[in-house]
């Protein structure tokens, strides 16, 4: 039986039940709290963190093969023009090449620019929701070739109502070298048009090595004020790299407002000022 959500999402599972799952039993953030107090909360999304040696040794290793690479192509190009006369190879060679260097520094450039995390937030004053994301790279379309490497710096940041937000489980299952396959799965937020189940937008809210629903159901107990039974513990402080979370003022102010007047009251002022 397929999804009620339209379009499904790719590698779906099933539909997510919304709403308080218990008020006695324990709920787990599963350390993927990042702040909470009486009006919101922030939770992670990072699934591995760069530390600040392995960051600088993948950089500087991706810097000397790119090196090493056009040594090795200009002493294929000596070789193939003076030795053997194939000059017609000479093209698609260093086409070749090229394609190459451009994913070694789209790869570079993400080491550098993309921040730790992509945190998203849920105000339960204000029933609304923000996420905070990154382009990470543009393998496998055509983008990989048409947008520049430096954009994998571009940040994106959404508002949605939590009303209109719904939740399903995807997986993905892949072998492995030793024998027998490894399964992933994934708790994807599906964004309906008010009402209805068609589908307009998602985003991922978490993943696991194993099947859990423990972020879903903390949160949806949080956005009921059912919080009794929640995990509050944040998750431990890392090594930030440079790049920072950076909200915008808006979204911040409004992701922290303490009702939904206020969240009005801040609205019509950015609208406000937008229009001058």
């Amino acid at each position: 039986m397929p999804s009620k959500y339209q379009p499904q999402v790719s590698c779906w599972r099933e539909d997510l039940y919304k709403g308080v799952y218990t008020t006695r039993h324990y709920l787990s953030n599963n350390k993927k709290l990042r702040y909470a107090n009486d009006d919101y909360c922030e939770f992670s999304r990072r699934t591995i963190g760069w530390e600040w040696v392995p960051r600088w040794v993948t950089i500087i290793c991706l810097i000397m093969l790119i090196l090493l690479s056009f040594f090795v192509v200009y002493g294929l190009s000596y070789v193939i023009i003076f030795e053997t006369g194939w000059k017609f190879i000479l093209i698609p060679l260093w086409l070749l090449f090229l394609y190459l260097i451009y994913l070694f520094l789209q790869l570079v450039f993400y080491l550098f620019y993309a921040p730790e995390d992509c945190p998203i937030r849920f105000n339960r004053k204000t029933g609304k929701v923000y996420i905070y994301d990154h382009f990470l790279l543009y393998f496998g379309s055509l983008e990989t070739f048409t947008r520049s490497p430096f954009r994998v710096k571009e940040i994106t940041m959404k508002e949605f109502d939590w009303a209109d937000i719904q939740g399903v489980m995807t997986s993905v299952s892949a072998p492995i070298y030793g024998g027998g396959m490894v399964r992933s799965y994934r708790i994807e937020c599906v964004v309906c048009e008010p009402n209805t189940t068609n589908v307009i937008d998602h985003f991922t809210f978490c993943m696991d090595s194993s099947l859990s629903y423990d972020e879903w159901m903390w949160v949806n107990s949080f956005m009921a004020f059912s919080d009794k039974n929640l995990d509050t513990e944040q998750m431990p402080d890392e090594y930030e790299w440079s790049v920072k979370i950076n909200w915008s003022e808006e979204l911040d102010k409004k992701s922290k407002a303490r009702s939904l007047e206020e969240y009005q009251q801040i609205d019509a002022e950015y609208k406000k000022l937008g229009n001058k």
